[in-house]
């Protein structure tokens, strides 16, 4: 079951939103559990027990801001994977949310057609994520869920892939041959690395951070539809660093 987190002052947009959530799933013939919190401290409080996969998130709470929340999840409690969807009256603090790797930001009033946008593409996304990336090394047959990697590196006709637990696998290949069936979420870098775009973490022009700290260097060819993909994973409305 598909768990689902609202946090908002505002009762009205708690209640809105879970109605339009619970209708979705409803439609789609699938069941979700809903939890809403009024208080980023009672949030806080339940996160040990309710770990939502999507969290739609408030970032002005009278004690607190949602950046507060989303650092702590990220950081004290370590979690990578919550999909984060903040809503706000205001659009100035997009730059500030980037190091929290949201999903995505919703300026309210939120409109209906954009949080049925937004869960379907969540959806869809960790669909691809459970499928596998497939290689042949020793005559066997292997597979890596994408989601579990974080970018692939290539030098001599070897192919590493990086992983999100640390690990690496290696087989002999060119990332051309794989660069053309790879899912939407991955960008080819350069001649030697294709990288994960969900995991990067910091960005520049010319450069990619991932989530296990390596700098990936963006080649001349591939930094203009570096800029535009780049939005698709940062908040809308912001600009370059």
């Amino acid at each position: 079951m598909y768990k689902i987190g609202i946090c908002d002052d505002e009762k009205s947009t708690c209640a809105e939103l879970e109605d339009i959530i619970d209708d979705f799933f409803r439609e789609r013939g699938e069941k979700c559990e809903i939890q809403v919190w009024y208080t980023a401290e009672s949030l806080r409080n339940d996160m040990i027990k309710f770990r939502p996969d999507v969290l739609f998130l408030d970032i002005e709470f009278p004690t607190e801001n949602g950046v507060s929340v989303g650092k702590f999840i990220r950081d004290d409690l370590n979690d990578q994977i919550m999909n984060i969807v903040y809503i706000s009256h205001k659009t100035n603090y997009a730059m500030e949310l980037f190091q929290i790797h949201p999903y995505d930001f919703l300026v309210k009033p939120i409109k209906k057609r954009q949080i049925i946008a937004t869960i379907s593409k969540i959806l869809e996304l960790e669909e691809i994520e459970n499928k596998e990336f497939k290689y042949v090394y020793n005559r066997e047959e292997h597979r890596i869920p994408y989601g579990s990697i974080l970018y692939f590196s290539s030098e001599n006709r070897r192919v590493v892939i990086h992983k999100r637990d640390g690990s690496e696998e290696t087989y002999y290949g060119k990332l051309n041959d794989i660069a053309n069936r790879m899912p939407f979420n991955f960008f080819v870098a350069s001649k030697s690395y294709v990288i994960n775009m969900k995991h990067v973490t910091m960005w520049k022009r010319d450069y990619a951070k991932m989530a296990d700290g390596t700098v990936i260097q963006i080649s001349r060819p591939h930094r203009e539809s570096f800029e535009s993909i780049i939005h698709k994973y940062t908040i809308r409305g912001g600009e370059l660093i």
